[in-house]
């Protein structure tokens, strides 16, 4: 066996290889000898058919295992004798094997060549991870908020924050009801009995803002407001619109006061459950503030390289990272339209995303290597993190 390579790039290698006929004979006989045990010839049982029916009844399909046999064995034997340490087959691009002889060309992946940043020394800084007194008080507001009870509205309460309201509304746009201009937008082109959460973030801003200090029974009319213009239906996208909005009922959400909150929570104490939420809250501020830390320590490293990776490793983080970003868009009400109309950017997105990962993670295995650090594959990057932070000024 005769081989030689050319670096195409920083990240491939073509590898070529001549076989001679003592070298491939093996290869060819056995194939045959295994298409002959498995051969179903008329006349014939298993195995007792001749090499000559063989050859000539499954000539195609013996050429084309004999040359993935050719790869498979010589395949490693010539990496190993051009002293080349693949992360992939890239591409074969010829492969022959006949009594006479053969030959094999292959492009393989390799590992990129750079030289190791400073990873030593970064300038890191440290935030305040402490937690204040107002934190810890909007914290055990929101668990009042979590314990809430609702009750019915009495006569000449009026609506507030975090109640629930029963409404009915009618909205148009240019003097014209919405479900004539957008059928299919029904949840905003009317509402009969429509109960909503007076709460930012829940149904049309404006109808929120605007249930908010009215009475049972009372109407408002004229109510502005606008569709936005890249999430709402085309008929109505960057539209002005009019509503109507009367309040038939609502209900009044009740927080519950101090010995009713700790009774909830299961706290001896007030004093007990405030203790309890700042300790919680100063372990996810460490948490945070360590997380911060390493994003820093990996956008401080990652300035400091800048080298081609192999194609193969962003193709397949590219299709990482679209799935992810399909998965994550059921749950974010992102539509076949919006990834039509962004497709290029997402792509080159994914694409800058998935270079930049590929990149650190042969930092990172140039760092485990230079410190000799042992570790399983999915703790490298951990660990790496742990020794530059620890080595951070």
């Amino acid at each position: 066996m005769k081989t030689s390579s050319k670096r195409q790039d920083k990240c491939k290698v073509e590898i070529s290889v001549e076989l001679s006929a003592e070298e491939t004979l093996p290869v060819i006989k056995e194939v045959e000898k295994a298409f002959m045990r498995d051969a179903r010839l008329p006349g014939f049982r298993p195995g007792k058919a001749p090499i000559e029916l063989v050859r000539k009844n499954f000539a195609a399909e013996l050429k084309e295992e004999q040359a993935r046999a050719t790869i498979r064995k010589f395949y490693q034997e010539a990496t190993k004798a051009e002293k080349v340490e693949p992360i992939n087959l890239r591409e074969v691009t010829s492969v022959k094997c006949d009594r006479d002889g053969g030959e094999l060309k292959f492009v393989v992946e390799i590992k990129p060549e750079f030289k190791l940043p400073q990873y030593k020394g970064l300038k890191i800084k440290a935030a305040d991870a402490s937690v204040s007194d107002k934190e810890v008080a909007e914290r055990i507001e929101a668990m009042r908020v979590q314990y809430a009870k609702y009750e019915d509205a009495k006569e000449g309460d009026t609506v507030g924050t975090g109640d629930f309201a029963q409404v009915d509304y009618t909205g148009t746009v240019d003097g014209k009801p919405i479900a004539e201009i957008a059928p299919d937008a029904k949840v905003v082109a009317s509402g009969t009995g429509y109960w909503m959460r007076v709460e930012e973030g829940y149904f049309l801003p404006e109808l929120v803002e605007a249930v908010k200090g009215m009475k049972a029974g009372e109407t408002k009319e004229n109510i502005k407001a606008k569709f936005d213009k890249e999430t709402a239906p085309d008929a109505l996208k960057g539209k002005k619109a009019a509503y109507t909005l009367k309040l038939t009922t609502f209900r009044k959400r009740v927080l519950p006061d101090d010995a009713a909150l700790v009774a909830a929570t299961k706290d001896a104490d007030i004093d007990a459950l405030t203790a309890r939420v700042r300790k919680d809250l100063e372990r996810l501020a460490v948490e945070r503030e360590e997380r911060r830390r390493e994003n820093e320590a990996v956008e401080l490293l990652m300035k400091k390289v800048d080298f081609e990776v192999p194609e193969s490793q962003v193709e397949m983080q590219v299709q990482h990272y679209l799935s992810d970003l399909m998965e994550r868009a059921k749950y974010m009400g992102l539509t076949n339209e919006y990834f039509e109309k962004n497709r290029e950017q997402i792509l080159k997105d994914a694409s800058a995303n998935a270079e930049r990962q590929v990149r650190l993670w042969h930092v990172i295995d140039a760092i485990v290597a230079e410190e000799k650090i042992e570790a399983k594959d999915e703790e490298k990057g951990r660990k790496v993190l742990e020794l530059i932070l620890a080595n951070a000024k």
